[in-house]
């Protein structure tokens, strides 16, 4: 059945507070031991309540994913940065998490993922985030380009490679174990990539400006 209609709910706290406990229950048992009894333990209301919302562990899984996605979603929209560069930092930082704060829930994200090569349902809602989170990164690069503050390239390319480069490395922290990874790529990504980006096009703009206005 899914999520049941919860437009008659007097409790509308309830559903932040079910994604809490999804979260805190996660990050301590991971997803594949994962029942609803864990998640009723790190609720701080009725089980009943949980079940009235939710009739399966999977059907609150995947509304914790979309959660999740809005989360992020608004976290990347909150900027106060007006340049390419420092917006595309800041999308940077958004994804270098610290895999010792929140290694528990980190972990569960991974099984989740290996879940949706079982799960069609999930593997959708994991796909439009993927996607999402490359076409925000994409827009910056492109509004970079547009305002010669980045050389021209394909925004969706670069968005792509920057997005998987971060999540390669978070797989190696996270899962190999490889401590550092993920803050050794972002600081690779704002050398090798952003640098490169301002870089070259501070460099011909310079050399326009030189061949514009001889000395």
């Amino acid at each position: 059945m899914g999520a049941r209609d919860q437009s008659g709910d007097n409790q509308p706290e309830s559903k932040d507070a079910i994604m809490e406990a999804t979260f805190k229950a996660l990050s301590k048992h991971g997803y594949a031991d994962l029942s609803m009894q864990d998640i009723a333990d790190e609720f701080d209301k009725s089980r009943s309540l949980l079940h009235y919302h939710y009739d399966t562990r999977e059907d609150l899984i995947l509304a914790f994913v979309d959660d999740l996605i809005g989360h992020k979603e608004s976290q990347l929209a909150r900027t106060e940065a007006e340049e390419p560069p420092e917006r595309l930092l800041e999308y940077l930082d958004q994804f270098t998490l610290r895999a010792d704060h929140h290694h528990g829930f980190a972990v569960a994200l991974f099984e989740l993922r290996l879940q949706a090569l079982r799960d069609d349902r999930l593997r959708e809602k994991l796909a439009k985030h993927y996607q999402r989170n490359i076409e925000t990164a994409a827009d910056i690069i492109s509004d970079g380009v547009e305002t010669g503050v980045f050389r021209s390239v394909d925004p969706s390319q670069v968005a792509e490679t920057i997005y998987n480069a971060i999540q390669g490395a978070a797989f190696c922290e996270v899962v190999l174990g490889f401590e550092g990874a993920i803050q050794r790529m972002r600081d690779s990504i704002v050398e090798f990539v952003v640098g490169d980006l301002v870089s070259t096009a501070t460099l011909l703009a310079e050399n326009t400006e030189s061949a514009t206005h001889p000395r």
